[in-house]
């Protein structure tokens, strides 16, 4: 289905079917008198099928713009097919009334809402079935957008809030994050050679919002995260040549969730921020090393201010730039110099402090030499960019974006440009990307857009430069994507 759905010039965000439940989908028969009088039926509501454009103050609609159907209905089994003229047909599938199901189609539309319900005329079962109509109209653009190409195979399970990591071989693993339903423990691995999906072992704790991290001795370190209840002070380390995970030794002093986790030159792990517990009182200041080999958590340097949902980068002289909170949005960018032979002690330097106060932003070093950062979008100022340059401790402001973004992925491409690949503007996830270019200080918006709108996903170049894009946007309901794409350089 998938193939014939892709075939089509339309694509749709493919959504996978969970169990619909009957709401009041059988009658029930009155109670009868002794004597054996038949019974009643109950009789049952309509279940009066609607389906609503929820994004219609967001028209006109250009090729592949996202768009967001409601359907509602009282009783019964809901599904909505499709047919437009490009001579597509489909079907897209949700988890009932009242969800959202998004679409990105590239030409005019009919959607069909088809709820099957019980017959109540009937004792035994019976169904009737009863429909509601949209159509969308496109505006037609004089260059369509070129959609990116999608992996040979999807992933097993569909995730949002997961990590990603490109191993030693050259493969992309994954790990974690949200199916939309429970938290996973689930990993998988993506072969560029193949272009396919293959499963791996588990990790040993189900999380989300966790970090996964390289390190010099080619294993992958896991920390913290959620497990669906509550923070997690754990972290695990996977071997990619056994593929085995192992507990460390130790476990971290605190929990830890959407917390940074970066590899510095001696080879250690500096965790910090994040939502930290589990006990209330908890200093969120403080942040933990990691040591590969003794496989123990020692405490580390106290952040000056709380943070969450920031980023943490590495440049060079061992400096490490923290950007953001979306705690209270009141951090700005501040530089730790880390002392290698007394972490704790690391000094906070008085530098240049960016513009904007940012949380769900991307920070990129841009050059090899590690004196260069560039920082982009995220809440408060979501199409704003500014440059750090560590060597003349200076912030600088470089052209916006033309669309606001959070909660998208910045990536270093071989040629030094930086891909910036969807995120949430605000009022919906995003199909287009941005490159920006340091040679000229300029943006340029890519022809080729995603095949299905994402946020809260995972970019990750391969060593072939080609980029893999696993994931979408997930909060409290909706069907996470299970499709992932690859952009070409």
């Amino acid at each position: 289905m998938i193939s014939t759905i892709f075939g089509t010039l339309q694509r749709h965000a493919i959504r996978w079917s969970r169990p619909l439940l009957m709401a009041g989908g059988l009658c029930l028969l009155v109670a009868c008198g002794g004597g054996g009088g038949g019974g009643a039926l109950t009789e049952i509501t309509d279940p009066n099928p609607i389906l609503e454009n929820a994004s219609k103050d967001l028209a006109p609609f250009y090729p592949g713009k996202a768009i967001f159907l409601k359907p509602t209905y009282s009783i019964g089994s809901g599904k909505i097919t499709w047919s437009n003229k490009c001579a597509g047909t489909g079907e897209l599938s949700f988890s009932g009334s009242g969800t959202l199901v998004q679409d990105n189609p590239l030409c005019d539309t009919d959607y069909t809402l088809t709820v099957t319900y019980q017959d109540p005329s009937k004792v035994t079962p019976s169904n009737l079935t009863k429909t509601a109509t949209l159509t969308i109209t496109i505006t037609p653009v004089a260059v369509p957008p070129v959609t990116l190409d999608q992996s040979q195979n999807t992933l097993t399970t569909g995730r949002s809030d997961h990590a990603s990591v490109r191993l030693p071989d050259g493969r992309v693993m994954v790990s974690g994050g949200t199916d939309g339903t429970a938290v996973l423990k689930s990993v998988e691995v993506f072969d560029p050679s193949t272009e396919k999906w293959a499963t791996a072992t588990d990790m040993k704790t189900a999380r989300r919002g966790h970090t996964m991290t390289l390190l010099q001795d080619n294993k992958v370190l896991v920390t913290g995260g959620f497990d669906g209840k509550a923070a997690l002070a754990t972290a695990e380390i996977y071997d990619p040549s056994a593929n085995t995970w192992t507990a460390t030794l130790g476990p971290m002093a605190l929990s830890h969730r959407f917390h940074t986790a970066t590899l510095m030159p001696d080879g250690k792990v500096l965790i910090a921020g994040g939502v930290a517990g589990p006990l209330l009182t908890a200093d969120p200041k403080v942040t933990e090393i990691y040591t590969p080999s003794t496989s123990l958590f020692t405490a580390g340097p106290s952040l000056q201010e709380a943070r969450q949902g920031h980023t943490a980068n590495l440049l060079s002289n061992n400096k490490v730039v923290f950007i953001g909170n979306s705690g209270d949005n009141s951090a700005a960018g501040k530089t730790l110099t880390y002392n290698a032979a007394t972490p704790a002690s690391s000094t906070w330097a008085s530098t240049a402090i960016a513009s904007n106060v940012r949380y769900n932003h991307t920070a990129t070093v841009l050059d090899t030499a590690q004196t260069k950062l560039i920082v982009i979008g995220g809440g408060v100022a979501p199409n704003t960019v500014e440059i750090y340059d560590s060597a003349a401790d200076t912030w600088t402001a470089a052209p916006s974006m033309s669309t606001a973004r959070s909660l998208h992925t910045s990536t270093l491409l071989l040629n030094g440009k930086v891909l910036v690949v969807g995120g949430y503007d605000g009022k919906q996830s995003l199909t287009s990307i941005e490159i920006y270019d340091p040679s000229s200080n300029s943006w340029s918006t890519d022809a080729k857009v995603l095949n299905s709108a994402r946020a809260m996903h995972t970019s990750t170049r391969m060593n072939n430069g080609d980029v893999l894009i696993v994931g979408s946007y997930f909060q409290t309901s909706g069907t996470i994507q299970k499709i992932t794409e690859i952009w070409r350089h």
